[in-house]
């Protein structure tokens, strides 16, 4: 028997259930279509067991798994795919008939895929992005425009595949090629913006060492594309359902690509927080620390105010050794810079060094003030959180930036707030 010849032609593949056409007529799946779905179904295998192991890896190392929606989206994406992978298998075996619950089925796996992966990117780049309103939009539009396309699918694939008319058909073989074209072109615009957000937030902020993440997203996202422009080019199969089987192994290769780049974006975050990050703490508090800030002896006016003023120019000097200061400076002169510790994107807070008497005439030497009333002599001077404390579904953001209702849905922070310095979570 050649390739050509119909598979399994003794078997009853006849359609059941509601909805199907008066004149329906099965499309002969031979058995070429059979070792070509086989393959595929090889593959998405291959690629399932790779997306296990990596989200098991990712579900061990988070803090809250069960409360992660990022870890619980990853899940539901391996598990709809093995599904749809599995239907349409056993569908083109002659396993399965044609039915209205069987195309239901699958075009339900296929808007989970579609509608996950796209927010396992958006969580990629709300890690990065400081600003929460627009990351938040991007969400919830992204959400808005794939859930309408999604509908517009099930208005028109399901009664085309059932055969209720010919224009179904007709309308669905061109939406069809147009909608996949929409999600490539989302998908694209999504990793766009998410180099454009590293290479403006992180590495011309001077963080380097976020330039590995750069190149790795530039040539992994050639890859990605690659899946979608697969899918649109297997519906030229003369076997019209058999590109169908493609979805699953393509949007398996993009999870294992998502679930990589959040690996990599962790292994940067702390492959240097942990190096010198003490030290250069260290440096400033003991700058804060020296003779000229002292709080307690006497010296004369004059004594104070040059003091005063070359202890505000040096730390002023210090932490722009450390960070970048920022483009403006506030009307009363004072400088806002971004000091890291180690690596690490730190948020400084504002740095108030005056000098004058107190109570009637003693002397004092000058006093740190900051903007939320740290205490004279305490070692922590600098409030922050860093990208480097978290993990999936966290955001680098300012604080000043961060309104009331502000959270991370995908998951909590590795880091949390004791009477205003940062420890990590053991």
């Amino acid at each position: 028997m050649g390739v050509s010849s119909e598979w399994r032609p003794d078997v009853n593949i006849s359609p059941w259930g509601p909805f199907v056409g008066k004149n329906f007529k099965n499309q002969a799946i031979t058995r070429a279509d059979v070792v070509t779905t086989s393959v595929v179904w090889a593959l998405t295998l291959i690629n399932l067991i790779i997306a296990l192991w990596l989200g098991y890896k990712q579900y061990r190392g988070s803090r809250s798994p069960l409360r992660s929606v990022y870890i619980w989206m990853i899940w539901l994406e391996m598990f709809a795919s093995f599904i749809m992978g599995l239907v349409c298998f056993l569908f083109v075996l002659k396993y399965l008939r044609p039915s209205f619950y069987f195309y239901c089925t699958v075009l339900f796996c296929w808007c989970i895929q579609v509608q996950l992966l796209l927010q396992i990117i958006i969580n990629r780049i709300r890690l990065i992005v400081p600003d929460r309103h627009r990351s938040r939009m991007i969400m919830i539009v992204t959400a808005a425009l794939v859930t309408g396309i999604n509908v517009s699918v099930f208005s028109i694939w399901i009664p085309a595949r059932l055969q209720i008319n010919p224009t179904y058909i007709l309308v669905n073989e061109i939406w069809d090629r147009i909608e996949k074209v929409v999600y490539l072109a989302i998908d694209a615009a999504l990793n766009w913006y998410f180099l454009k957000v590293v290479k403006a937030n992180l590495i011309n902020n001077g963080l380097q060492k976020y330039n590995k993440l750069l190149r790795f997203n530039q040539n992994i996202i050639i890859l990605s594309l690659l899946m979608d422009v697969m899918i649109i080019a297997a519906m030229s199969i003369p076997n019209s359902f058999i590109y169908i089987q493609f979805h699953p192994l393509a949007y398996l290769v993009k999870l294992n690509i998502e679930m990589t780049m959040a690996n990599l974006i962790k292994r940067i975050a702390v492959s240097s927080s942990r190096k010198g990050g003490r030290e250069n703490r260290a440096r400033v508090i003991s700058e804060f620390d020296s003779g000229n800030l002292s709080s307690s002896g006497q010296k004369s006016s004059a004594t104070r105010a040059t003091q005063a003023t070359h202890a505000r120019r040096s730390s002023l000097m210090e932490l722009s050794n450390f960070g970048l200061k920022s483009t403006s400076e506030r009307e009363d002169g004072r400088a806002v810079s971004f000091m890291p510790t180690g690596d690490q994107i730190k948020v400084t807070k504002d740095i108030h060094i005056r000098s004058e008497p107190i109570d009637g005439g003693e002397d004092h030497a000058g006093e740190i003030m900051q903007a939320k009333g740290l205490k004279p002599g305490e070692a922590n001077v600098v409030h922050s959180k860093s990208i480097d404390d978290l993990t999936e579904g966290g955001s680098v953001k300012s604080d000043y930036m961060q309104g009331k209702g502000d959270s991370d849905d995908e998951t909590s922070l590795v880091i949390h707030q004791t009477k205003g310095t940062w420890h990590r979570l053991g």
